[in-house]
């Protein structure tokens, strides 16, 4: 009995790791995304900051970044130069990466829509 509760606890660990996801690979670098609209946005994100450009409309964001975890973080809109999007300074938007497709993207969900700052 004790051999079987021990095999299982140890298929049970094994394979939780095996399903963790490495999201730390998102945590600097270089990046594009597709948004809703189906345009390819440039991302750049270092340290504390995330950086987008729009290239076809020539809008520049750049957010302050808080990893809550490896795979979750905040994004607080700071500056751009879109009269649009001035109206989220300040916003707080929560991210979780939900599915990482290693080196090739990942997924996300987004706890949206924004919430101003308190």
């Amino acid at each position: 009995m004790k051999i079987s509760i021990l095999v299982f606890l140890t298929f049970l660990f094994s394979s939780t790791n095996a399903f963790a996801q490495d999201c730390t690979i998102y945590h600097k670098g270089y990046f594009t995304f597709t948004d809703s609209a189906g345009k390819v946005i440039l991302m750049h994100r270092k340290k504390k900051y995330q950086y987008q450009y729009d290239r076809e409309k020539k809008i520049t964001t750049q957010y302050r970044i808080k990893w809550i975890s490896d795979c979750e973080y905040t994004i607080t809109q700071a500056i751009t130069n879109s009269k649009a999007q001035r109206k989220f300074k300040n916003s707080i938007t929560k991210v979780v990466i939900s599915k990482t497709d290693g080196e090739n993207g990942f997924y996300y969900k987004c706890a949206c829509p924004t919430i101003p700052w308190q």
